[in-house]
């Protein structure tokens, strides 16, 4: 299942043309950045609570760690992140989501939110009579004895916390900085 899932922003060119006529310092950035913080601790709120929260605490065990996550760790990790790649290079970006980075073990938000598979599977078959190790390739198409591949199908908490926040984040935002910049002008 692919649900796409995209935004248009009316009004925003002629708002980004207003941005880029000011002087391009550092300052301006950061207090535009903070407004749209302001502006998204709404849709914040909302994602939190439509987040799900596990029954149970999970153990997570790879190469190079070993950690348990709690039940609701989804849910606090759920936060504003400034953009830093791509087009918010140039332009102040903030984007809702799961944080991973620090003390925020929400890096399986993606999962939870679109939906994964799960390979149940040996990773070791007998063929006449000798331990045998299955390739990647064959475990993933769930080829053999004792192999399936499920889909476990995603909660959707991001898509429904934008839905019901998103005409007045967008409008709001956009007046926010709108003022911002009206300010900015009768300064020059």
């Amino acid at each position: 299942m692919n649900d796409n899932f995209h935004v248009d922003v009316k009004g925003f060119p002629e708002l980004k043309a207003k941005i880029l006529a000011l002087s391009n310092d550092k300052r301006k950035k950061t207090e535009i950045i903070g407004i749209l913080r302001q502006v998204a601790s709404s849709t914040v709120v909302a994602a939190r609570n439509n987040a799900p929260v596990s029954q149970k605490a999970h153990l997570v065990s790879g190469t190079r760690s070993r950690k348990i996550i709690q039940p609701g760790a989804l849910k606090k990790s759920i936060g504003v992140i400034v953009g830093k790649r791509g087009a918010a290079v140039e332009n102040p970006t903030v984007y809702v989501g799961p944080r991973a980075k620090g003390n925020y073990d929400g890096w399986y938000g993606a999962m939870v939110e679109a939906g994964h598979n799960v390979y149940q599977n040996s990773t070791s078959y007998k063929s006449w009579g000798k331990n045998k190790t299955r390739n990647t390739l064959s475990r993933v198409r769930g080829k053999g004895k004792n192999n399936s591949v499920s889909f476990v199908q995603g909660t959707f908490y991001l898509k429904r916390a934008y839905e019901s926040t998103g005409g007045t984040v967008t409008a709001d935002g956009v007046a926010k900085v709108a003022k911002y910049i009206q300010k900015k002008i009768d300064q020059l």
